[in-house]
């Protein structure tokens, strides 16, 4: 992965994958268009839903949607069609599968992650493209970290039913949950492969420099844009 002006790119021969830097409001559409298409990213066919942080997983076949379709996650396996989500703290989950030629994008919030929103995309992938879970890849986009991430005693209660370890932590009375780990937990679970999930290391809280924040940002309606394509 390299980083431009703009964002932070990753590509080889058959799939590319970038999310922007914080010059970038991601859900201004033409403006992302623009940035993406100095990337040769095909924007004539990028498509990316109302995200109403849930966990309905949309299907991109021959034709592109748009804000008319409510959705948090996408799939596709058409070439030069890329998928688009937008964050600003939430995690951006980047799946692709290089054997069945297979990409899809997941905005995981505390709700999506709550609804196992990851193993959803992975079932998807198994169960309609035919994909092996030793096949697919995750990577975890810029999100806002356990350190950052403080919330109610209330919500880390509803995740203790998972009973999955180090998944919050408490100092003094208040408590940080772990987008990060939660994710990870259920795509081992789904069956992918551990040495195939990775993170940027990027917080959008400690690492506001670069990108959009909306807790940091005080409620900002910017957001980062995630985005990945077949090539072929």
């Amino acid at each position: 992965m390299r980083e431009e002006k703009y964002l932070y790119l990753y590509e080889d021969e058959r799939v590319k994958f970038a999310f922007t830097k914080r010059e970038v409001d991601g859900k201004n559409i033409e403006d992302i268009k623009k940035v993406l298409s100095k990337y040769s990213f095909n924007v004539d066919k990028l498509s990316y839903a109302k995200q109403v942080h849930g966990s309905k997983v949309e299907l991109v076949n021959s034709n592109i949607i748009n804000f008319s379709t409510e959705c948090d996650a996408l799939i596709t396996d058409k070439v030069n069609t890329p998928l688009l989500i937008f964050t600003a703290d939430c995690l951006p989950l980047i799946f692709y599968d290089k054997t069945k030629k297979v990409v899809a994008l997941a905005h995981a919030g505390w709700r999506g992650t709550y609804d196992k929103i990851a193993s959803q995309v992975v079932s998807k992938m198994k169960n309609i493209y035919t994909s092996s879970e030793k096949d697919i890849q995750v990577f975890l986009a810029p999100h806002i970290s356990i350190n950052n991430y403080q919330v109610s005693l209330e919500l880390i209660e509803k995740f203790s039913k998972f009973n999955i370890k180090n998944y919050y932590k408490r100092i003094e009375n208040s408590y940080f949950l772990d987008l990060e780990t939660i994710n990870k937990y259920f795509l081992i679970k789904a069956g992918i492969l551990e040495k195939n999930i990775s993170s940027s290391g990027f917080c959008t809280v400690a690492d506001n420099d670069k990108f959009l924040s909306y807790r940091k940002d005080k409620g900002t309606e910017k957001r980062i844009a995630t985005v990945i394509e077949l090539k072929k």
